[in-house]
């Protein structure tokens, strides 16, 4: 499944989705990605099926209990094994029908949509099958991109919901090839100028750098398609960048990159870990573990996450940023340990 075959998928959907209501709209983009990711990764397909079946079941099964029931709190979180399912096929299926399709995104979009469900009052049975498929495939973010809530879209198709504003149209379109450009000319031509993953001696910091701007290219690129994909169609969803090279320490880089993620480990992890009296330190480590076992169940990205939640929990606050080269050398220390990280989890094992 590559970026154009989604671009143009997306492009194509655009106009007819454009002459629609906005909740049968929903329902229209919502099945094209279903059909998209059935046509181009079905291993994956099925997993965000089973995924979503389990979601409705498990969502009846839980309303009746009381909200501060453990169960009805916890017991959702068995959806995120199926992030798990890449690992676990061993080969048994091809994996690229799996990875390509951004299945992990898709499950956690799914379990998220559950946990909001749950917590409203009362639904209805096209609320839960629109948002649980929304939260699957939703084709601007089929592939990878922002993870959501399903009940987010679902909310911005209700009566009083406005459009976003895209009287900045030419813009939107320009942010959509960008992301294309990012994902694939980019991408491609940093991985070729790192001349592979083995580390020379005096090369070694521009390999490391070359391997994470493609990463960086690729992901930021793919989430640039979903974000102005989505306000072409007339809906909102996060934005995942905020200029992370910017950042000045650990913190300020979680607060810029894939920023769907951080609040969401933040949200479902570190919160109910520390609720229930897990030190905020290890809680912050353990959330962090998740992530990168949430990216392949392997060392490099248990040592990743290991690495980053002590990073987060322990690493000492930024003091003085009012001389503008402590801000650069923090900028140059931080990236130098999140390029070295990623080198670490992508590459060494």
């Amino acid at each position: 499944m590559t970026p154009l075959a989604h671009v143009v998928t997306i492009l194509a959907s655009l106009p007819l989705a454009h002459f629609l209501p906005r909740r049968p709209r929903l329902i229209f983009v919502t099945l094209v990605g279903a059909v998209f990711m059935l046509m181009l990764a079905p291993a994956g397909f099925w997993v965000v099926c089973a995924t979503i079946v389990e979601a409705l079941i498990l969502e009846r099964l839980l309303r009746n209990l009381p909200k501060k029931s453990a169960i009805r709190q916890y017991l959702p979180y068995v959806l995120l094994l199926n992030v798990f399912s890449t690992d676990l096929a061993n080969g048994a299926l091809s994996r690229q029908d799996f990875l390509t399709a951004g299945v992990a995104f898709s499950v956690v979009r799914v379990f998220m949509t559950t946990k909001q469900l749950l917590g409203t009052n009362s639904t209805t049975l096209p609320q839960r099958l629109v948002s649980l498929a929304a939260g699957g495939w939703f084709l601007p973010a089929v592939v990878i991109g922002p993870v959501f809530a399903g009940t987010a879209l679902w909310e911005q198709t209700q009566r009083g919901s406005e459009e976003p504003d895209v009287g900045a149209t030419e813009l939107l379109y320009r942010k959509f090839l960008g992301g294309w450009l990012l994902a694939v000319l980019v991408s491609d031509w940093l991985v070729q100028e790192s001349g592979g993953s083995d580390l020379g001696r005096w090369t070694a910091p521009f390999v490391m750098l070359a391997l994470f701007g493609h990463l960086f290219a690729a992901f930021w690129g793919q989430s640039l398609i979903a974000e102005s994909g989505a306000a072409l169609a007339g809906f909102r969803i996060p934005a995942n960048f905020d200029r992370p090279w910017r950042a000045v320490d650990i913190r300020d880089f979680w607060n810029r990159w894939h920023m769907s993620m951080a609040r969401f480990v933040m949200q479902y992890f570190f919160l109910p870990l520390n609720l229930r009296g897990v030190n905020a330190r290890i809680a912050t480590t353990i959330a962090f573990v998740f992530m990168g076992l949430w990216h392949e169940v392997r060392v490099g990205y248990v040592i990743w996450g290991v690495a980053h939640g002590l990073l987060m929990a322990f690493g000492p606050k930024t003091a003085d940023l009012s001389s503008r080269t402590t801000r650069c050398a923090n900028r140059v220390v931080t990236l130098s340990s999140v390029i070295l990280l990623s080198y670490v989890a992508n590459y060494a094992f």
